[in-house]
């Protein structure tokens, strides 16, 4: 039996895609020299004369050229040779524009019979043991080509750095290993024999979530559902990124608040970023499907079904509509504590001109002097400036630490409930099952 790994994983960064729109060669160069030997694809509308005037733009689906954006900055071959493991074989490496990587390649042949059901405790051993020697050196390879793309690209305006404490998949190692079976006869495991199954012509995949079978396969049919394999991982990880970064932000309403302005402003412009982020790398996926063969987007529908994207992409956006509801819910609760906060200084300051009146009243009403005259004069112009710097200074003093007191609470009582839920639960005592007659008469005394 034969199998192809499609391994997937993220990278460092995080490309401009507006950038590529404009001036997509201004990374190519530095990507490519990441890549030591690598061997590209070209497709062959790029060795046509584009100039010739029997030339068409969209001659046959190509989603690297006749989308707006191209989804594959490099798509071609390397070769990797690993002396410590002893493994020497060629995959190939895709990078796409939305910041994902898939490195593909075909192990070794097994025997029929291999155990795959990797998914259950003490189970195949025999596959992990034919991996390993791949994995390392895959993985290796993949941590090589991170540093690399960090260490070249990340000085560049159009590329970003990817932070790691987002909750987001760790960027720079492998992800999910997937295994395509080539004509595996009965020895699929359970996940593909319930899985999605779609036709190719004469051939005919099932997807399931760690393995996909494939019968009846050839050249042409295999690299058609390898690469809708990758456009379905793409949306994957898309909408996983998406999930997890509102489920951050999410918590961080929460536990942070906004309590005032300052955190107001901060969070509107990570939820900006958030919305926008998510909505152009869906857009810019979105019009690279339209551009690919029936082949691979029935591919991807089939896995689409089987890893339950359709549901988590119909999901994505009304977590994200909730969470800017909560977001402006919270803002106007901010809001209207200032507005609570500015009418009780009008209505502090508005007493105390009325109160200032009544004594510049009573002043000259009892003299009709301009200069410093005997009590209460004095005693009146000072209980009015104490009255004025308290009104002005202590009230709102006093207002802001019970405010900040009250969050202080909340949040030490919160802290609490997350302690005592992560306490360590007392042991289970193990309480003995009914006693059988063969072991109470092994247990009576002899003799």
């Amino acid at each position: 039996m034969r199998i192809v790994a499609v391994v997937t994983f993220s990278l460092p960064l995080d490309f401009s895609l507006s950038s590529l729109i404009e001036d997509r060669a201004a990374v190519m160069e530095p990507l490519r020299s990441c890549f030591p030997g690598l061997r590209e694809h070209r497709p062959p509308h790029e060795a046509a004369d584009v100039s010739s005037e029997e030339h068409i733009v969209l001659d046959y689906p190509e989603p690297n050229h006749a989308a707006r954006i191209e989804n594959a900055l490099l798509d071609g071959a390397v070769r990797i040779q690993d002396a410590d493991l002893g493994v020497d074989f060629t995959v190939r490496v895709y990078i796409s524009s939305l910041s994902i990587g898939f490195a593909v390649f075909e192990l070794p042949p097994c025997p029929d019979d291999i155990d795959l059901h990797v998914d259950k405790p003490g189970r195949g051993a025999q596959l992990r043991e034919l991996e390993q020697p791949y994995r390392k050196a895959l993985g290796r390879q993949i941590r090589q080509w991170c540093a690399c793309m960090r260490r070249t690209l990340g000085p560049l305006d159009s590329v970003g750095v990817r932070e790691d404490d987002d909750g987001m998949l760790p960027a720079g190692r492998m992800l999910w290993w997937h295994r395509v079976l080539l004509e595996p006869g009965e020895n699929v495991p359970v996940s593909v024999r319930v899985g999605e199954t779609c036709t190719l012509g004469e051939t005919t995949c099932t997807v399931g979530y760690l393995f996909s079978s494939i019968t009846g396969a050839n050249d042409e049919s295999l690299q058609e559902y390898v690469n809708g394999l990758i456009l379905a991982s793409q949306n994957w990880l898309i909408i996983d990124d998406a999930t997890r970064l509102t489920s951050t932000q999410l918590m961080r309403i929460e536990a942070d608040g906004p309590h005032n302005q300052a955190e107001i402003d901060r969070q509107y412009d990570e939820i900006l970023d958030l919305t926008d982020k998510a909505t152009f790398r869906s857009v810019i996926f979105s019009e690279s499907i339209r551009y690919v063969s029936n082949a691979q987007l029935t591919v991807k529908n089939a896995v689409d079904r089987a890893w339950g994207i359709e549901d988590e992409g119909r999901t994505l956006t009304e977590r994200m509509a909730a969470l800017r509801e909560i977001f402006n819910l919270r803002r106007e609760r901010v809001a209207n504590r200032r507005d609570e906060f500015r009418n009780k200084a009008i209505v502090a300051l508005a007493s105390l001109s009325i109160l200032q009146c009544a004594f510049v009243w009573y002043d000259f009403y009892t003299e009709d002097k301009v200069k410093v005259a005997p009590e209460p004069r004095p005693f009146i112009a000072f209980a009015v400036l104490i009255v004025v710097l308290g009104g002005l200074l202590l009230v709102p003093l006093a207002i802001s630490l019970k405010r900040r007191l009250t969050a202080w609470r909340k949040q030490r009582l919160r802290t609490a409930a997350r302690a005592s839920t992560t306490a360590p639960r007392p042991p289970v005592l193990d309480i003995p099952g009914p006693r059988s007659a063969a072991q109470d008469a092994d247990d009576r005394p002899v003799g």
